[in-house]
């Protein structure tokens, strides 16, 4: 077989294409997303209603991609309300979602009864790429979480933000913080989550998260103050709350 040059832009442009296929199937299979529903138990009946949760839970959701655990808003307006929290999974994993009848009826059965409300379901998406994962612990008890509200248009200054803080993250070789996109934008001020874990309340006195330094290593003294206005430009509403880990 004579082996042209046509022939080899060919092959090349084939080999390229059938790469470029694979890396997309496995950029839309490779990702960790989290289901999440708010609940406000009666009052009185708090305990009653994290031990049918964690019962719930053993029974229905205790491994796998439809794993769930139960969390506690501890401050902020929602203060009291509860997270029912299953991932992380995917979009196609919620196909094979438990949801036969003995699983639903548990559900209706033991937790429905305590529950005085229901509040939102919302799916948040891990991002990897701008998101750094130090040394957190395997079970910290507590997360901060920032809902943000990015104001129209400025999604791009929004980003470039947070790939500078990643990276002086990065340097400084310590500490975590992580990006959730939210699924289903709602026009409620919900688009992104930046989520800090932490183990005592006394890591919540580093109003820079500890990064100012390592920050202006990077960029510049003066830097990290600039930083401050590119957020503030780039974003309306933030909601804080802090969240216990695990009550159940």
């Amino acid at each position: 077989m004579k082996i042209t040059k046509s022939f080899i832009v060919m092959l090349v442009f084939a080999i390229l294409l059938t790469t470029s296929v694979v890396t997309a199937q496995d950029e839309k299979e490779l990702y960790d997303m989290v289901e999440i529903t708010y609940m406000l138990p009666k009052i009185g009946m708090e305990k009653a209603f994290e031990n049918s949760v964690k019962a719930h839970n053993e029974k229905y959701h205790k491994e796998g991609v439809f794993k769930a655990s139960l969390d506690n808003i501890i401050t902020g307006k929602e203060t009291g309300w509860y997270v029912w929290i299953m991932g992380p999974c995917t979009f196609t994993d919620l196909d094979n979602r438990p949801n036969d009848d003995a699983h639903m009826s548990d559900w209706d059965k033991n937790i429905s009864p305590k529950v005085a409300k229901y509040g939102r379901n919302e799916f948040w998406r891990y991002n990897k790429k701008l998101s750094y994962r130090g040394d957190t612990s395997d079970s910290p008890k507590y997360e901060n979480i920032w809902f943000v509200d990015v104001k129209k248009g400025q999604n791009y200054k929004f980003k470039e933000f947070l790939e500078k803080v990643k990276a002086a993250y990065e340097k400084k070789g310590e500490g975590n913080f992580n990006i959730y996109n939210n699924q289903f934008t709602e026009g409620n001020g919900r688009d992104v989550a930046i989520v800090w874990a932490f183990d005592t309340w006394s890591e919540m006195d580093e109003d820079d998260g500890g990064i100012k330094k390592s920050f202006e290593e990077i960029y510049g003294e003066g830097s990290w103050d600039n930083a401050l206005k590119d957020w503030e430009a780039s974003t309306e509403v933030i909601n804080s709350q802090v969240w216990r880990i695990g009550v159940n």
